[in-house]
């Protein structure tokens, strides 16, 4: 239960930052800059993962 959690928050947060960070840049720029932050939010949900599994 908690690997979909910790997925769904930091891809969440990682969207809504990058949305909100590209606002400046118009529709299309918020919608860019959220696809990166999900991205990023994926990497860092993958990471944590990994480090919890070794626990």
């Amino acid at each position: 239960m908690l690997r979909p959690l910790i997925l769904f928050v930091t891809v969440s947060s990682g969207g809504a930052l990058g949305w909100w960070l590209g606002r400046p840049g118009g529709l299309m720029g918020s919608y860019l800059a959220g696809v990166v932050g999900s991205s990023i939010g994926l990497f860092i949900a993958r990471r944590i993962q990994r480090n919890l599994e070794g626990d």
